[in-house]
């Protein structure tokens, strides 16, 4: 197996004929949108340009180009605003760095989602804006620096509109439950969709949750059970039946703004979401019928944590039968390690700390455990913090190397 990838990374194996060969796995990548700006690679339009134009001659079929960090983007937005922005002092050197060229590249007229746009249909493949459905940073996270960095306005400015326990505590995340949350969500996906872009992610796994004891969820339950929802389990049927309606009426908005956008494109936009195989349910996301309904094209099921889990993703591909949905497995690559802290930056930038090591994905892991996937139906494999490994990327899609399961 070894030799035969090999081979194929030096160009040395040969396929049959056009008509005999498998249809190619399709492998989508997710670029962060900050890690190429912190590092500073993505110094211009035309490093990002350069960056997409690599794919070429891979299996990458969708490039996810994430557009939120907190609550705050990476492109000139009239609905939120760039990270960093209002900041003289940064968190980390890399911060600084990528809030500068950020603002840089916007003052000179750069839109970088619809150069990653038009760079993806330049290079054959298609462009999701990737959309991180709640990951906003704790008031105190990290002395306030990351916070600041990544928040928006909005969320500053609007504590009330924040998920609580069953107590009140503050939990951090904006809830869903109130329309003035959803319609700030709905906006900055909106103005994605007035870019030239194929689609959109959701990406459920940054960070739940996206619901909690918040008045309007309360005053549901008790208008529809006569029962004080506080007080009860939080895995109770009708409580996840509640969180799970609110999610899908805005999955809904979310579709009809893609399919108002794609009629004007005169294509269908599609959807993927990003979940977890275990708290799906937990966290108000009924998969289920979003595939029955239509509302989404293609579901990613992955873990909510580091790499290098196993599940089974049969049952998955049994649910999503006969909707039209494609199922990919999800790979988190990162399998140790953690981003650096300020204080750990500051001993980096001053020789007494060496950078943390951390652990991914090796090329014969990746092998091992995509013959597993598509051995039970996966689609595809949809990789996250790992976009630049083009010897994978050249090999993860072919079929002759990795069959489809026999029943698909």
């Amino acid at each position: 197996m070894l030799v035969r990838i090999i081979g194929l990374l030096l160009g040395g194996l040969t396929m049959g004929a056009a008509a005999e060969t498998p249809v190619p796995h399709p492998i989508i990548v997710n670029d962060d949108g900050h890690g190429g700006f912190y590092s500073g690679r993505y110094t211009s339009a035309e490093a990002i340009r350069e960056k997409i134009a690599r794919y070429q001659g891979t299996h990458v079929r969708i490039f996810e180009w994430c557009i939120t960090m907190g609550s705050r983007a990476n492109y000139p937005s009239q609905v939120t605003e760039i990270m960093g922005t209002g900041m003289t002092e940064f968190p980390r050197r890399g911060d600084k760095r990528a809030s500068e060229l950020m603002h840089k590249l916007a003052a000179e007229g750069v839109d970088t989602l619809a150069v990653v746009a038009k760079a993806c249909h330049d290079t054959g493949l298609e462009c999701f804006a990737s959309i991180r459905m709640n990951p906003d940073y704790a008031a105190s996270w990290m002395g306030e620096g990351i916070p600041r960095m990544f928040n928006s306005n909005f969320w500053w400015q609007h504590p009330e509109f924040r998920v609580r326990g069953p107590k009140g505590e503050d939990r951090t995340k904006l809830s869903y439950a109130f329309p003035e949350v959803r319609a700030f969500k709905l906006g900055v996906i909106r103005e994605a969709l007035e870019r030239d872009i194929d689609g959109l992610n959701l990406d459920f796994l940054r960070h739940p949750p996206f619901l909690g004891y918040e008045q309007p969820m309360v005053a549901a339950f008790q208008a529809k059970y006569g029962e004080d929802p506080r007080k009860l389990r939080a895995d109770d049927p009708r409580w996840l039946k509640l969180e799970a309606e609110v999610m899908t009426g805005f999955l809904r908005e979310v579709r009809q703004a893609a399919d108002e956008a794609g009629a004007a494109k005169r294509r269908r936009l599609r959807i993927s979401v990003r979940v977890d195989h275990k708290q799906y349910r937990a966290w108000g996301l009924d998969i289920e019928r979003w595939m029955k309904d239509k509302l989404i094209d293609l579901l990613i099921v992955a873990q909510h944590s580091l790499g290098g889990y196993v599940f089974d993703l049969r049952p998955f591909v049994q649910m999503a039968r006969g909707t039209g949905c494609q199922v990919f497995f999800g790979e988190e690559v990162t399998l140790s390690g953690h981003d650096l802290t300020p204080e750990e930056d500051k001993a980096i930038a001053a020789g007494t700390m060496k950078p943390p090591k951390r652990d991914h994905l090796t090329l014969q892991m990746y092998c091992d455990r995509a013959r597993q996937w598509y051995a039970q139906g996966a689609d595809g494999i949809h990789l996250f913090n790992d976009h630049n490994n083009l010897p994978v990327l050249r090999i993860l899609g072919d079929p002759a190397l990795f069959p489809p399961a026999e029943n698909k």
